[in-house]
């Protein structure tokens, strides 16, 4: 008997358990609880945002995938963290921008002006930098295909005025 009465508050227990996560997954759903990495961030995905003015804005950890921003001004904004996933960004001004661990795979920077952004941990895996304007800009820990850093390293130089890095160091060119 002793056996059954723990047995029963097992079963009793996982039932609390599974209630409580479902009343959860319910409250997110319903969006009573809001999860922390949602909070603030805007989605632009697909967004004809061509030839705008977005300068000087909070974009921190926007997502942006697959958005049109060729021809836009984007310098001086805050884009740490931002989505930019198959975004066409070229000819776009992102200069001064601070792209800080922002996710720019398989973008078009072709023609982009980069001067002076800081790119510190970005992932730019596959994206095109064709004639991008790279002067001063800062790439320490980010993530570039071999064939990118070779190309950028024929003409990449200046230093960084906002973390004082020097734009070859980080992209490793040899010299």
């Amino acid at each position: 008997m002793d056996h059954q009465r723990h047995r029963s508050q097992g079963w009793r227990g996982v039932w609390v358990r599974s209630r409580t996560l479902l009343l959860l997954g319910v409250f997110l759903i319903w969006g009573w609880v809001t999860p922390v990495w949602a909070q603030g961030a805007v989605n632009y995905s697909n967004s004809d945002l061509a030839r705008q003015d977005l300068s000087s804005q909070n974009y921190e950890n926007t997502v942006f995938v697959g958005a049109n921003l060729r021809r836009s001004d984007l310098s001086r904004s805050n884009l740490r963290g931002a989505t930019l996933t198959k975004t066409n960004l070229s000819y776009a001004s992102l200069e001064g921008c601070d792209l800080t661990s922002a996710l720019l795979d398989l973008a078009n920077l072709e023609h982009a002006n980069l001067r002076d952004a800081n790119l510190t941990g970005a992932i730019l895996t596959r994206a095109d930098l064709y004639e991008a304007d790279v002067t001063g800009a800062d790439f320490s820990e980010a993530f570039l295909d071999r064939s990118t850093v070779n190309y950028l390293c024929k003409y990449a130089e200046g230093t960084n005025p906002t973390t004082g890095e020097i734009t070859r160091e980080t992209l490793g060119c040899r010299d």
